[in-house]
């Protein structure tokens, strides 16, 4: 189920590759304030020309290295030399040609090429390619192909390609092609390939191929393909394949193919092939194939070729196939082909009625009770082995009758 997630993890990080645009290869590091500084002001403050390490107002340099902390305005036109701005602290308005570089950047980040944090970025973020922190990003964060935390991402984050996070994501996410977090996810979550979470995914979430979460899923989640949770899926899921989760399944779940879940289905369960549930199913389950429980069926299930259920089924139940209710089957039930359980309670309606003890009403081309009737049984042939009650077909046989009336036609009772 999950081979666009491999796809959406290797082409964000390729298309990241406009981030060695940042590093110099082979280049020794330079922490060395410039000289031939020109700086009009005084106290660190004003307007300054250079490589001032520390400076209030406006800074315009060729390239920084060595930087301390800028308040202001601060216009680079070549990037940071290597590792030379590692604890610089920028604050304010940062624009660069190449991008601004730093430990922490506060404010309006803007960088031609793009912007690198090596412990946070926040504020409005703009990369005309890419956007890379080593810590969080926060904020409104544009890139133009990806975007790149190692911590924890928060805000409107939007690009072109990728949005991935070491940690986890909060606000509005969106990608070209995939979102990935290595960690949790609220708020809005879009992708063009695919959504990514290793941790809870909560809010609205949507992807061409698929959503996938390691934890539980909550909220909306619209997949191309499939919507897969190991958690668990809490509210509205709709997907082109399918919807899968190991946890428990609450809300509506519709997929083109199937709904399969390992915890059991609270809710509405709607797939073109089968509907599948390793616990119970309580509420309503419709099928073109199959619905199947290894546990309890309460509520309403309808499937094309049969319903099938480990336990106990209590509702409506249709088919045009078989419906099994392994230990009982009650309330109104209808089969096509046949109704098959230990104990019929209610109304039965099939072809073919195969049942240990019945109570209430069964209706079908054979009815076979190989056990106590109680109630009216209506078909061509009936058959029950202890009849209390009345058989009324071509042929009845009531086994617990004294000849001649064990067979008769037409109307047979045993009060």
């Amino acid at each position: 189920m999950r081979p666009f997630v491999v796809a959406a993890l290797l082409a964000v990080p390729a298309s990241l590759s406009a981030q060695s645009l940042f590093d110099e290869a082979r280049s020794p590091a330079d922490t060395t304030p410039g000289h031939g500084l020109l700086n009009l002001g005084f106290d660190h403050a004003g307007i300054s020309f250079g490589n001032s390490p520390q400076w209030n107002g406006l800074r315009i340099n060729f390239r920084d290295r060595g930087v301390q902390r800028i308040n202001g305005i601060n216009l680079t036109l070549w990037k940071a030399a290597r590792d030379a701005n590692r604890q610089a602290v920028i604050r304010g308005l940062a624009v660069g040609l190449v991008g601004p570089e730093g430990g922490e950047l506060s404010g309006v980040n803007l960088g031609v090429v793009g912007a690198v944090a090596y412990r946070g970025m926040y504020g409005l973020n703009v990369g005309g390619l890419g956007l890379v922190s080593d810590g969080a990003i926060a904020g409104i964060n544009l890139a133009g192909l990806g975007m790149v935390a190692d911590g924890r991402i928060t805000g409107i984050n939007l690009a072109g390609l990728g949005v991935v996070a070491d940690g986890g994501m909060t606000g509005l996410n969106a990608a070209g092609l995939g979102v990935v977090a290595d960690g949790g996810m609220t708020g809005i979550n879009l992708a063009g390939l695919g959504v990514v979470a290793d941790g809870a995914v909560t809010g609205i979430t949507a992807a061409g191929l698929g959503v996938v979460s390691n934890g539980r899923m909550r909220g909306l989640m619209v997949a191309g393909l499939g919507a897969v949770a190991d958690g668990g899926i809490s509210g509205v899921a709709v997907s082109g394949l399918g919807a899968v989760t190991e946890g428990r399944m609450d809300g509506l779940s519709v997929a083109g193919l199937g709904v399969v879940t390992d915890g059991g289905l609270r809710g509405v369960g709607v797939a073109g092939l089968g509907v599948v549930s390793d616990g119970d199913i309580v509420g309503a389950a419709f099928s073109g194939l199959g619905v199947v429980a290894d546990g309890n069926l309460t509520g309403l299930a309808v499937g094309g070729a049969g319903v099938v259920v480990d336990g106990r089924i209590r509702g409506l139940v249709a088919t045009v196939g078989e419906i099994r209710g392994v230990h009982q089957v009650t309330g109104l039930a209808a089969a096509g082909y046949r109704i098959r359980t230990r104990r019929a309670l209610g109304v039965m309606v099939a072809g073919w009625i195969k049942t240990e003890s019945a109570t209430g009403l069964t209706v079908a081309g054979f009815n076979q009770i190989r056990g106590p009737q109680h109630g009216l049984a209506i078909g061509v042939f009936n058959d029950a082995r202890e009849l209390h009650g009345v058989q009324i077909g071509l042929l009845n046989r009531a086994r617990n009758n004294k000849p001649p009336f064990r067979w008769v036609p037409i109307v047979n009772v045993h009060l």
